[in-house]
C-alpha cells in the first residue's frame, strides 16, 4: 500500500460493506490493512472499524475493549470514541442484567422441573446408560446448533443412549473423523488424549476459578496489576459469572466439561481411535469425577447450563446476548431429555 490516500479508499471500501451489513468482508480488509496502520490516527481508525463492526453484530463487550485501544491510540479523540464508549456501556449493563434474569429463570425451572418426582421414585440405570447420560453433550444434537466452532456435529453422527459399546462404520465414521478433525484436530489415539488433556475449552471449570476467588475477595492476584485489555476482559468474565455464580454447586461447571470429553471419548472409541480397555477406563474416571462432585441430577444440570453459558462467552469473543441464547437453548432441550426423572448413582 503506497500512500495515506489508498489506505483511506480501504477504510471507505470497509465503511460500504458495514453499510450493506457485509462484515464478514469488513474484518477481512481490516485484518488486511492493520500492517500498513502506521500512524496514531490510522490506528485509532482501525481499532473504531473493528468496534462498531463487534457492535453491529451485537457484541458489546468486544465493541468497548476496541473502543478502549482506539483512544488510548489518540486521546486526542477525534473519532469522538469516548461517546461510543459510553453508550456500549450502558448497553452492556443492560445485557449483564437480561443474563442475570435469564439464570434465576433457569434456576427457578430447574427447582421446579426436578422435584417434580421424588427421588426415591425416580428411575435407576445401571453404570453403563448413566455414564452415556452424563455425556449428554454430544450424544444428541440440540435445536438450531450447527457451528462446528461449538463443538456440535453437522452431519448425523450421534451416538445416543443405547448403546455404550456404539460403533461408527463407512460414511458415518469418515463423517465423524473430519468432524473431529474439524472441531478439536483430533485424528488418532495421540491427538485424542492431547485434546483431552490441552484443550483449553475442554476445561471449562478451570477458566471460571479465578472469577470465582475474585467474587470471594480471595483472588490471587492483584487486578489492578493487569494492563488495561487484561482488567477489562478478566472483570468482564467475573460479572459474568457473578449471574449465576450463587446458583451453581460447589464443584462449578464441571458436568460441562466431562459431559464434553465424555462425548469425545465415545466417538473417539466409535472411530477406532482407542481401544476398548481405554475407553472403559476413560469413562468409568469421568464417571467418579461427576459422582465425587455433584450429588443429583439437579446439580448436573445446574453445572452443565451455566457451563454452556460460560463455554459460549469464551469462545464467542465476550459475547453477553448470544450466549445468554445459548444457554436458554440448552436448557430447553436439556428438560426435554430423561435426566430429571433419572435417579443419580452414587
Amino acid at each position: 500500500m503506497d500512500s495515506t490516500n489508498e489506505l483511506g479508499r480501504c477504510f471507505e471500501r470497509i465503511g460500504g460493506y458495514c453499510n450493506s451489513a457485509e462484515y464478514g468482508k469488513a474484518r477481512e480488509e481490516l485484518d488486511k490493512i492493520e500492517p500498513y496502520c502506521k500512524t496514531s490516527a490510522d490506528k485509532a481508525r482501525l481499532h473504531y472499524s473493528r468496534g462498531y463492526i463487534n457492535y453491529a453484530t451485537v457484541s458489546q463487550l468486544s465493541a468497548l475493549l476496541e473502543y478502549r485501544r482506539g483512544l488510548r491510540e489518540d486521546p486526542s479523540d477525534p473519532l469522538k470514541l469516548k461517546k461510543d464508549c459510553k453508550y456500549a456501556v450502558k448497553l452492556i449493563k443492560k445485557e449483564y442484567a437480561e443474563l442475570a434474569r435469564v439464570a434465576a429463570d433457569i434456576d427457578h425451572m430447574i427447582n421446579l422441573r426436578y422435584h417434580e418426582i421424588p427421588e426415591e421414585n425416580k428411575t435407576e440405570v445401571d453404570e453403563k446408560t448413566f455414564q452415556m447420560l452424563l455425556g449428554f453433550h454430544q450424544s444428541i444434537r440440540p435445536p438450531r446448533i450447527d457451528n462446528i466452532t461449538l463443538g456440535f456435529p453437522k452431519e448425523d453422527i450421534f451416538l445416543g443412549f443405547g448403546d455404550y459399546y456404539a460403533k461408527l462404520t463407512g460414511e458415518k465414521q469418515e463423517k465423524a473423523k473430519r468432524f473431529l478433525e474439524e472441531a478439536y484436530q483430533i485424528t488418532d489415539r495421540e491427538s485424542f488424549l492431547t485434546c483431552i488433556r490441552d484443550n483449553p475449552d475442554l476445561h471449562i471449570n478451570g477458566y471460571i476459578g479465578d472469577a470465582i476467588a475474585y467474587l470471594n475477595d480471595e483472588s490471587a492476584f492483584a487486578v489492578g496489576a493487569l494492563d488495561d485489555d487484561e482488567k477489562l476482559c478478566f472483570l468482564a468474565k467475573a460479572e459474568f459469572v457473578k449471574s449465576f455464580a450463587n446458583y451453581l454447586p460447589d464443584a462449578g461447571v464441571i458436568a460441562w466439561d466431562m459431559s464434553r470429553q465424555i462425548g469425545l471419548t465415545r466417538l473417539a472409541f466409535a472411530c477406532d481411535m482407542i481401544n476398548e480397555e481405554e475407553y472403559c477406563h476413560g469413562m468409568d474416571d469421568m464417571s467418579r469425577i461427576l459422582k465425587a462432585g455433584l450429588k443429583s441430577f439437579e446439580e448436573y444440570a445446574r453445572s452443565f447450563i451455566f457451563g454452556s453459558a460460560l463455554f459460549f462467552f469464551k469462545v464467542k469473543s465476550m459475547n453477553i446476548n448470544k450466549a445468554t441464547d445459548f444457554m436458554f437453548s440448552i436448557f430447553g432441550y436439556l428438560d426435554m431429555s430423561d435426566l430429571r426423572n433419572t435417579k443419580w448413582m452414587k
